[in-house]
């Protein structure tokens, strides 16, 4: 099983919220981050799709379904980490999700604000991991986060 996640910004409600392919955040200010999990081995539909005349398309577009985390009894207990990596090791961040109650394939963490800008997350970045029964799944999303350093010395 192949896993992603999806940044979410604007997020209202499970039923009012928009994707978008990258968080971006000020790292002085307190965020709650959201994010949509999707499974990237099962798809809505084929891209091998028969037409009517019997032919078949390569060009038909797909996407992965979402991925609700714990279900069935063998998955259970579940959980989620989400870390932000750097190069020095003293700030790699470490946050534990928590799902939606009405949604579990969306989940969230909340980052404070960092009076100290070189505290907030150092790398764009972000990686996962969902541990389901006795497995964990692991995945890294390239370029996830864009944080903003505010310079209070700048004019």
């Amino acid at each position: 099983m192949r896993l992603t996640s999806i940044p979410i910004i604007n997020f209202c409600s499970i039923n009012d919220f928009q994707t978008a392919p990258q968080w971006t955040i000020r790292a002085t200010d307190p965020n709650t981050l959201y994010y949509q999990l999707f499974d990237l081995d099962n798809m809505n539909t084929t891209p091998f799709s028969p037409l009517n005349s019997g032919f078949f398309n390569a060009a038909i577009q797909t996407a992965p379904q979402r991925f609700i985390a714990g279900v069935g009894s063998s998955n259970q207990p579940f959980s989620m980490t989400v870390t932000f990596p750097s190069l020095d090791p003293t700030r790699v961040l470490t946050f534990n999700a928590t799902p939606n109650p009405y949604d579990g394939s969306v989940w969230s963490i909340t980052l404070p604000g960092y009076a100290n800008v070189g505290l907030a997350p150092a790398s764009g970045n972000v990686m996962f991991s969902l541990t389901q029964g006795t497995q964990t799944w692991t995945w890294t999303v390239i370029n996830m986060i864009a944080v903003e350093m505010t310079n209070p010395g700048s004019c």
